[in-house]
């Protein structure tokens, strides 16, 4: 990512006026960064409000403790009832499982 930031193939600040599909296109295209970088990039650089990181193992760990679902298909699809604050949601679900394992609090 620092390479490609310093050839100037992915600028910050364009990022900023992208949509979240454009930026998630963008960071997926450099080699290393994946779709859950990418979500928290989104989430918490561009404070998107409708992510949904199905790659977290927080998230996928609470969902399968709070809900029935057990497959990631059925936690995306309990997760659509959020839109469009998934991104909310998500918070509320890394608290749970940290205070949950007697962990620091996110802020």
């Amino acid at each position: 990512m620092s390479v490609a930031v310093l050839k100037q193939k992915i600028g910050f600040v364009k990022l900023e006026k992208l949509s979240p599909l454009e930026v998630r296109q963008q960071l997926l295209a450099l080699k290393g960064i994946g779709n859950w970088t990418a979500d928290i990039y989104l989430m918490f650089c561009l404070q998107a409000k409708d992510i949904f990181p199905i790659g977290d193992v927080a998230v996928v760990t609470t969902m399968r403790e709070l809900t029935t679902a057990t497959t990631k298909e059925e936690i995306l699809t309990h997760a659509e009832q959020w839109q469009p604050l998934r991104s909310l949601a998500t918070y509320f679900l890394w608290h749970y499982y940290l205070k949950k394992r007697n962990r620091a609090a996110l802020i």
